[in-house]
């Protein structure tokens, strides 16, 4: 269902471009291929076997998870830090050496959507935290990686924030200026990274978080699933 308190500033199909979240947002991915790739760069920044429990995931990007597990088990910056782009390149390798057991899949309404966005000539991009490597695989397991004009990753930054200017930049160097961008994702990360930025902001509880902690951040339109925008 779509939520009262509709502030988008257009009808929801009528921006120029759109930013979507990937995983929980665009994708479900049934595996654990992504989680342990951070074992294994964490092990190589740390020398020892850690994980990313009692880390905030969903909403983070992949250095900003690498960061904050590394906090959580206090290993110094400066040990890590210096070894954090090979640390990195050995995740992805392990992401694309186990990509036969990815099951990623697309989330209800997501291809309708993107199918519907494409015949009214907006432009779709990608704002997401996965690094490149991991990212484009989970987007190709689910058959979606061909629907976006851009793609921003999270390669090379730590913060949600970051992403989307990544990310606005590549969608006005192809609508312009002055294009109209609307974001869409599941987590308050989103909202705020949004806001931050001026756009337009759907926010979608098909992640792990509730209405009521995406109505918290006020986006301006919630729905429950991508579904809803064609009832």
């Amino acid at each position: 269902m779509i939520q009262p308190g509709n502030t988008l500033p257009r009808r929801w199909d009528t921006f120029d471009a759109y930013l979507f979240d990937v995983d929980g947002t665009l994708v479900n991915c049934a595996d654990a291929v992504h989680y342990f790739a951070f074992s294994e760069a964490l092990k190589i920044l740390s020398g020892r076997d850690l994980n990313i429990e009692g880390v905030s995931a969903h909403g983070n990007t992949d250095l900003g998870i690498i960061r904050d597990a590394l906090a959580l088990a206090d290993v110094p910056e400066s040990a890590w830090r210096p070894h954090l782009r090979s640390a990195c390149r050995s995740m992805c390798a392990c992401v694309q050496r186990n990509r036969h057991l990815i099951r990623a899949s697309a989330l209800p309404g997501v291809i309708e959507l993107l199918q519907h966005l494409r015949s009214r000539q907006a432009f779709l991009g990608v704002a997401t935290g996965n690094l490149e490597a991991i990212g484009r695989i989970k987007l190709e397991s689910a058959g979606l990686l061909s629907y976006f004009d851009f793609r921003a990753f999270s390669d090379g930054l730590e913060y949600r924030a970051d992403v989307y200017s990544r990310a606005v930049n590549q969608a006005r160097l192809l609508g312009g200026s002055d294009a109209v961008i609307c974001a869409v994702g599941d987590t308050p990360a989103d909202i705020l990274a949004a806001r931050r930025h001026n756009i337009s902001v759907i926010a979608v509880a098909t992640g792990i978080y509730s209405h009521d902690q995406l109505s918290s951040e006020q986006p301006d339109l919630l729905l429950s699933s991508l579904t809803s925008l064609f009832r």
